[in-house]
Parts: structure tokens; C-alpha cells; sequence
């Protein structure tokens, strides 16, 4: 491993369960001597990657800010469904989540919400638990072949409160991949339900992301649920076929 390789590591000591870190869990956890870390930090700090926060702690710094803002100028679920997502929020009053799995996480890149009266266990930018919920359930699923088995292996096998044994994991997801979307019930937030659909590349034929409504039992009694299905499995579709056209042909 190089050294920007380990320099670049202290920032996978972040987490929602550690927001800041002292030199010495650097050292501790990369086992790097104290002079080594001082050099990391004081670089990644002049890069703008950290900050001190306190006397001898480091939190994230404002450059992570600018990259995610850039991010979002150019990610392709977002540029090509953004306002699909905040249609659907509209004509169905639910919450809108685009959610993306990488290097085994899985986090909610954007929400359209028709107000800011939910309170979201898991909101943009938080990892969310593996295979639980209908967008990790659905990202999960569409993994193929060996990869499914490996992810069940390194993530619940070893899980003692997990419910899944391989059998009955590789059932629900093929389940989900028959039915063409998942819904979940106080999975994730209690008195809230999620579905979620996969959406698709054309071109290579593998899920790139997952699209889903979400909304409390009363906001349900409103509406069909059969009907609510039909609508986010038809937008992921048409996030899903406006990543490929040419932005001038994108239809809103």
C-alpha cells in the first residue's frame, strides 16, 4: 500500500458512530507511529480533507463539502431523475429517496420530500444497515450470482441477530427480483413503509441504483398501494432510460 493509499485510509476511520478523531486512534487503528500521523494530518488538513474541531481532535473538513456539492452537479441518477423524484414526492405526498451501493455501503444520495415533517432514522448521506429497508433490500437482490453469496457471507453469516441463514436470504431475493420491487414495513423508521425499485442500465444490465417511496401508514390509507408500486417502478424506469439519452431529449 502507498503511503497516499494510507494517508487517504484515516478518512475510512470516520463513521456515524466516530464524527472525530485524535491522533492516537489514528495511530492505534493504522498502527502508524505518532510522527507518521502528524504528517497525514497536517496534509490532509492542508488539503482541506480535515479540520481541527477541538484541542487534538479532527473532524471532516470543508473540502468534503465542496466535492459532494460537485458531486451532485454530475451524478447521473440525479441529473437524470431529479425532477422525475420530486414529481413523484408530489403527486403522492410520500418521500423520495435515490440510494446507490459502493464498496459494500449503501447510502440515500438524495431526497425529495413534499415538507420537513419526517424524521428519517437514515437520511442522505448515512450508511443504512444491509439488507434491511426496501432500498438496501432492493440494491442488495440485484446483485448477481457469486457476489450475492459473498455479500451474505461477510455481511450476515456471521450476524447472530441477523434472521437470514443463506437459504432463506437467497429466497427473498430472488422474490424481489421477480416481483421487480420490495416493500418494507418499521424496517428502518417505526410507522413508516417503504418501496423501493431497482434502476436498471440498459446498457450493461446490472441495478446502478434504487428508487423509493416512503410515508407513514395514514399517507398510505390515501392512496392504492398497488398503485404507488406501479409509480416508482415506472420512474426508475424512466431515470433509468433518461441516463442514456442525450440531455436535450430527457423528458421531465
Amino acid at each position: 500500500m502507498s503511503s497516499l493509499s494510507k494517508m487517504l485510509g484515516v478518512l475510512d476511520l470516520f463513521g456515524p458512530q466516530r464524527l472525530k478523531v485524535d491522533p492516537d486512534t489514528i495511530a492505534d487503528h493504522m498502527g502508524l507511529s505518532r510522527a507518521t500521523v502528524y504528517r497525514y494530518v497536517k496534509d490532509l488538513c492542508a488539503a482541506g480533507l480535515l479540520t481541527r474541531v477541538d484541542a487534538g481532535s479532527y473532524g471532516l473538513g470543508p473540502r468534503i463539502i465542496e466535492l459532494d456539492w460537485m458531486m451532485r452537479q454530475y451524478d447521473p441518477i440525479l441529473l437524470a431523475g431529479r425532477e422525475l423524484m420530486h414529481g413523484l414526492s408530489e403527486d403522492t405526498g410520500l418521500a423520495v429517496f435515490a440510494s446507490v451501493f459502493y464498496d459494500g455501503r449503501i447510502i440515500n444520495t438524495y431526497i425529495a420530500e413534499p415538507s420537513d415533517t419526517y424524521r428519517f432514522a437514515f437520511g442522505r448521506g448515512q450508511p443504512l444497515p444491509f439488507f434491511r429497508g426496501a432500498q438496501s433490500k432492493v440494491l442488495i437482490a440485484y446483485q448477481k450470482g457469486r457476489r450475492l453469496q459473498r455479500l451474505f457471507e461477510e455481511q450476515l453469516a456471521q450476524d447472530p441477530s441477523s434472521p437470514y441463514d443463506w437459504e432463506s436470504f437467497n429466497k427473498a431475493a430472488k422474490k424481489i427480483r421477480k416481483d421487480g420491487y420490495c416493500i418494507t414495513h418499521d424496517e428502518l423508521n417505526l410507522g413508516l413503509t417503504g418501496i423501493a425499485a431497482p434502476i436498471i442500465s440498459p446498457d450493461l444490465d446490472e441495478v446502478i441504483g434504487s428508487l423509493a417511496a416512503v410515508g407513514t401508514s395514514d399517507n398510505f390509507k390515501l392512496l392504492r398501494q398497488e398503485t404507488v408500486t406501479e409509480m416508482v417502478i415506472e420512474t426508475a424506469q424512466r431515470i433509468a432510460t433518461n441516463i442514456h439519452a442525450p440531455s436535450d431529449s430527457r423528458q421531465a
